[in-house]
């Protein structure tokens, strides 16, 4: 079935047009003998005029056609092809049936172009299965030769609706065509649903461009499905640039704020992470000094304890007792004893001489160098006896016999001057 043929005189006839579109009557094709010399535009076979019951005017193949793309279309699909072709009339356009491109690359079901030739435009009547690539690609073919497409189904949603520019119509009571799925409008930063139009409205839009096939980027809103490609007059086009232009600044912003606040994080945790290991550092700097300070006390405590017994034997004729080491309650110093008598403390902390200050004003302190003397004296009560001690002769004054006691006797009857004054061990000193 077909609506379009070729007569041998009179060019391309339509089964469709009053006239033929040359001038010609339907009973100059149809019943008439010998048969009109018509052929296929399609496949060059010979046609003959016919009419449905219902009065559809079309041409059919004579007997023994190769196989045909004409000669395949349903009854249906005619049906649409002469709906579209009339509503591109009445939406002001020119439309022609059955038009082949250049070397047959494609053929519009209807071709529809202005009166002044500026655009032409496809109507694809697409009942048929095809898949979302095939279609695509004949979309692409007649894209490449200046003609721009419109595919039209009356089947639910094919699964190829919304990959090319494509609308969805639907009979009604009344007569004609509508377009019931197709259009969308943008709102509230979603696509929605658009109006439903009759047919030949909608030719009128598409050909003025009031509407224009969109490619959707934005989301959709129930019950729009989200088709890639939609019909939308151009100010809702423009308005999902925007708004996607806006989410996209947004959203760049956060990001931007999101890495601030990360790059913030991240001083942060680096300072902390210095400010620990600089604590650590010093904690183990101080640990060291602390360690290096008890040991340099311990050592000036060791190196006076010969002196310092050598001192208050001259001073009292006695052998003092010198304890194990420094005690708490002398600010850390060594404390030296005449029999039970505590006499003095050697190298006390400078810095707990204050809290024991009156405790040691009655005894003698003494110290390994004149900046230590200065450092006791400064936390020491006023008039503090303090003796500077460095181990040499000349740090010893000279024996002072003690008024009003008589000296203890040394062991054996030896003389305090002989060779016992050079014993002042820890034993030695605990048995006098």
């Amino acid at each position: 079935m077909a609506f379009r043929a070729v007569h041998a005189q009179w060019g391309t006839v339509f089964a469709h047009l009053p006239d033929l579109g040359c001038g010609r009557s339907w009973e100059a094709v149809w019943r008439v003998r010998p048969p009109a010399p018509i052929t296929c535009d399609e496949c060059r076979h010979s046609m003959h005029a016919k009419r449905s019951p219902s009065g559809l005017r079309f041409f059919a193949h004579a007997p023994g056609a190769p196989e045909c793309a004409l000669a395949g279309e349903t009854l249906a699909h005619h049906l649409l092809k002469l709906e579209l072709a009339a509503a591109a009339r009445e939406a002001g356009a020119h439309a022609e049936l059955e038009v082949r491109g250049p070397e047959g690359a494609w053929r519009a079901d209807v071709l529809a172009s202005d009166p002044a030739g500026v655009w032409r435009m496809a109507l694809e009547a697409q009942l048929s299965p095809i898949t979302a690539d095939d279609i695509g690609t004949r979309t692409e073919r007649m894209q490449a030769d200046g003609v721009s497409s419109v595919w039209f189904s009356d089947r639910y949603r094919p699964p190829w609706f919304g990959q090319v520019p494509s609308v969805r119509v639907k009979a009604v009571d009344s007569g004609g065509l509508v377009v019931v799925e197709g259009l969308a409008k943008f709102s509230g930063g979603q696509w929605e649903e658009g109006p439903q139009v009759p047919l030949a409205e909608f030719l009128r839009w598409v050909f003025t461009g009031r509407v224009v096939p969109h490619r959707r980027r934005g989301p959709v809103r129930s019950p729009l499905q989200a088709r890639l490609s939609v019909w939308t007059p151009p100010q809702y086009a423009q308005q999902e640039a925007a708004h996607l232009e806006k989410e996209e600044r947004r959203k760049r912003l956060e990001q931007e704020e999101k890495r601030r606040l990360l790059d913030e994080e991240r001083v942060r945790w680096e300072f902390l992470q210095e400010h620990r290991r600089r604590e650590a550092s010093e904690r183990a700097a101080a640990q060291g000094d602390h360690a290096a300070a008890i040991h340099a006390l311990r050592e000036r405590q060791a190196r006076l304890e010969k002196p310092a017994f050598e001192f208050i034997r001259r001073e009292t004729g006695v052998h003092p007792f010198v304890e194990d080491g420094g005690a708490a309650e002398f600010a850390m110093g060594v404390p030296v004893y005449v029999g039970m008598t505590l006499y003095g403390v050697i190298c006390p902390v400078a810095s707990r001489v204050a809290a024991i200050r009156d405790r040691l004003a009655a005894l003698v302190v003494f110290v390994a160098s004149e900046r230590e003397r200065r450092r006791i004296a400064a936390h020491a009560c006023p008039g503090q006896r303090i003796e500077v001690l460095n181990g040499g002769p000349a740090a010893v004054p000279p024996p002072r016999q003690p008024t009003g006691q008589d000296p203890l006797p040394l062991p054996d009857g030896e003389d305090a001057s002989g060779p016992e004054a050079d014993r002042y061990s820890r034993r030695d000193r605990m048995n006098p």
